[in-house]
């Protein structure tokens, strides 16, 4: 799936995660890149629905795919 968002010509971002749990939305988000920042295992499931929405106005992670956790 990835390799056809990839090869797909438009501008994308795929958010991974690991480990999406019940409890409320944090303010705590760590974001990365695994294999070379500190990304945890555990994320909210509205801290996903949260950083993944902002990514319609964010570029910052156009072409990329980051990480993210609690």
């Amino acid at each position: 799936m990835t390799e056809l968002i990839r090869n797909s010509g438009t501008n994308w971002t795929i958010v991974r995660f690991t480990a999406p749990n019940d409890i409320p939305k944090t303010v705590k988000l760590r974001v990365g890149f695994y294999g070379s920042d500190k990304i945890g295992f555990p994320v909210t499931r509205g801290d996903i629905a949260a950083f993944t929405a902002a990514q319609v106005d964010d570029r910052t992670y156009i072409g990329r795919a980051p990480a993210i956790s609690n």
